[in-house]
C-alpha cells in the first residue's frame, strides 16, 4: 500500500501535467492536430450516447487492446480533447460533447505503477479530493485509462467500478492495454465490459494520416458486403464494377509508389513523420518487437532464458517462409516442439501473428502445415529489415488480407454467422478459403499471370466441393470475370 503523501504528490503533478502530456501525442511538432483513425469516431459516437444517457449497462466499461505502436495512447488523447478533433461538418451530430457538461480524467497507469501506487488507491483518493462517490455520483464522468495492464489488479478495479455504478449511468470508462489483455480478463469482468481491438493501419487510414484526401464515405463497408455476401460471381462483379471508376479516380490522385511505401512500413502511425528514413523506421519497428517480447510476452508466459533469446530468430524464420512446420523450426532453433509451439501461441495471443489453419484440419488427425501471417505487412518487412527473400513478396498481400479479415470481415459476425479464414495446403491450392455455415469463398493472391490464379482456385474448388465463387486478387488494375471467378484488382482491397 502506497503512503498517502506519495499519492498526494503524484496527484498534484499529474493534474498539472496531464494535458501537456496528452498534447505531445495529439499534436505534431508544428502544433497541428494529428489526424484521427476510424476508431476515433466509433468512440465519439459512444461518448455522445453516454452523455445522452442512452448507453447500456455493459457499455460503461470499454477495453481497447492492441499491439504496441498502433496509436492507442493517441486515440485516448484525442477523445480527451474530442471537440478539437471532430470536423466542423460533423459537429452538429455531437451536441452533448460540445456542451462539455461532464468531468474527465486521463491517467497513464504505467506511470502510476512505476510509483508503486495501485489504481484503486489513487481513485479512492481522487474521489475524496473531488468530493464525490461512485455509488451516487450526479455528474457525467469519463475515465480514460492508458496501459491499464500495468496494474496487477486492473480487472478487479474495473469490476468494482461497474458494480458501484449499477444504480446510474454517469460513469464511462475507456481503458487501453496490450493485445493479451483479454486473456487476463476474469469471467466476472467479461460480463461487465465490452472488448475491442485496434489493429495496425489499413491503406485508406495510412493515406488519411498522411494528409491525403479520404476515399468516399461508406466505400469500405460497401466493398466488404460485396466480397462476403454476393450471391454469385456475377453479382460480385457487378457491384465491384459500380465502384471501379470511383476507385480509379482516387488512385490517380495519390503519389506514385504509395502502395509499396504502405506495405513496407505504413502499418504504424509513428513512422509517418519519418520520410525517406527506412533504416530508422525498421529500427523503430524492431524496437516495438523487442518491447513486446520483454514486456507483454513475458507477462503472459514464463519461458527459459534460452527460449526467450530465440524468439526473434523464430519470427525471422516465419517471416521468410510460406508455411510453418514446428518440427523443422525446432531443429533449426534447437528447441523442442512444446517450446516452439509455446512461443508461437504467445505471439498469436499478443496480436503479432494470425494463425490460418489448413481447410479441414479440425476434422483430421494428420498434422498439416499451418500458415502464420503477420497482423501487418510492415511487421514482416521490419523483421526482415526490408530485405525480402525471393518468393516472399506475395506474403505481404496475404498479411494484408489477414488484417482485413480481422479488422473488417469479422465485425460482420454481429449480423451474420461467424466466418473462418483457412487455406488449402494441397499442391497448387489457393491462398485462402473464407467459410461459414452458409458460404465458401476461395481467394488466391496473385503476383503471377491470370492462368496461374485460375488454376489454383479451380484446384481448391475440386478439393472442397461446392463453393459460391472465387476471387483472384491481382496487381493488374483490370476487373474481369471468368465463369464463377472474379479477378479483383488489389486496389479494391486497399479501399476496404
Amino acid at each position: 500500500m502506497a503512503e498517502r503523501t506519495k499519492i498526494e504528490k503524484f496527484y498534484s503533478l499529474w493534474i498539472f501535467e496531464q494535458e501537456k502530456l496528452i498534447n505531445s501525442y495529439v499534436y505534431d511538432t508544428t502544433g497541428n492536430p494529428n489526424p484521427t483513425r476510424h476508431k476515433f469516431f466509433d468512440y465519439v459516437l459512444l461518448l455522445e450516447k453516454f452523455l445522452r444517457d442512452e448507453i447500456d449497462e455493459i457499455e460503461k466499461i470499454n477495453i481497447l487492446s492492441g499491439i504496441r505502436g498502433v496509436g492507442k495512447t493517441t486515440l485516448l488523447g484525442q477523445l480527451y480533447f474530442a471537440p478539437k478533433f471532430i470536423p466542423k461538418s460533423q459537429q452538429s451530430d455531437f451536441p452533448k460533447i460540445f456542451e462539455g457538461d461532464y468531468q474527465k480524467l486521463y491517467l497513464d497507469v504505467s506511470r502510476l505503477s512505476a510509483e508503486g501506487i495501485e489504481l484503486n488507491e489513487f481513485f479512492n483518493f481522487y474521489q475524496e479530493i473531488n468530493d464525490f462517490r461512485l455509488v451516487d455520483m450526479k455528474k457525467k464522468f469519463i475515465l480514460l485509462l492508458d496501459e491499464i495492464h500495468y496494474d496487477e489488479k486492473w480487472g478487479l478495479f474495473l469490476k468494482v467500478l461497474f458494480d458501484a455504478t449499477k444504480g446510474h449511468k454517469n460513469l464511462l470508462v475507456i481503458a487501453t492495454g496490450s493485445s493479451a489483455l483479454k486473456l487476463k480478463m476474469n469471467p466476472d469482468l467479461s460480463r461487465r465490459s465490452l472488448s475491442e481491438e485496434i489493429y495496425p493501419l489499413k491503406f485508406n487510414e495510412f493515406c488519411i494520416l498522411k494528409g491525403l484526401s479520404p476515399p468516399e464515405r461508406n466505400l469500405s463497408d460497401k466493398l466488404v458486403e460485396s466480397v462476403l455476401f454476393s450471391k454469385d460471381a456475377g453479382e460480385l462483379y457487378n457491384t465491384l464494377n459500380d465502384s471501379s471508376l470511383e476507385i480509379t479516380r482516387y488512385f490517380l490522385k495519390l503519389p506514385p509508389g504509395i502502395e509499396e511505401e504502405f506495405f513496407y512500413y505504413g502499418g504504424f502511425p509513428f513512422v509517418l513523420q519519418l520520410k525517406n528514413k527506412r533504416a530508422l523506421i525498421y529500427e523503430l519497428i524492431s524496437g516495438v518487437m523487442d518491447k513486446l517480447i520483454t514486456k507483454d510476452i513475458l507477462e503472459m508466459k514464463k519461458f527459459s532464458s534460452e527460449t526467450i533469446s530465440k524468439i526473434k530468430d523464430l519470427l525471422y524464420l516465419i517471416a521468410s517462409s510460406d508455411t510453418t512446420n514446428f518440427d523443422k523450426l525446432g531443429k533449426v532453433l534447437k528447441l523442442d516442439y512444446r517450446s516452439v509451439r509455446g512461443i508461437v501461441d504467445a505471439l498469436i495471443q499478443s496480436g503479432v501473428l494470425i494463425e490460418v489453419k489448413s481447410y479441414g484440419q479440425k476434422f483430421t488427425q494428420i498434422r498439416k502445415p499451418i500458415k502464420f501471417l503477420f497482423v501487418s505487412p510492415s511487421l514482416r518487412a521490419g523483421i526482415l529489415n526490408g530485405i525480402i527473400p525471393p518468393g516472399i513478396k506475395g506474403k505481404f498481400l496475404e498479411d494484408y488480407i489477414a488484417l482485413i479479415f480481422m479488422n473488417d470481415f469479422r465485425r460482420k459476425i454481429l449480423v451474420y454467422p461467424e466466418i473462418e479464414l483457412m487455406y488449402d495446403s494441397s499442391a497448387n491450392g489457393a491462398d485462402f478459403i473464407i467459410r461459414n455455415e452458409k458460404k465458401k469463398i476461395i481467394i488466391e493472391v496473385g503476383f503471377g499471370d491470370k492462368a496461374e490464379g485460375l488454376t489454383q482456385v479451380k484446384n481448391t474448388a475440386k478439393n472442397i466441393g461446392d463453393f459460391d465463387y472465387g476471387i483472384i486478387i491481382s496487381l493488374d488494375n483490370k476487373l474481369e470475370i471468368f465463369d464463377n471467378i472474379v479477378k479483383m484488382p488489389l486496389r479494391f482491397w486497399l479501399m476496404i
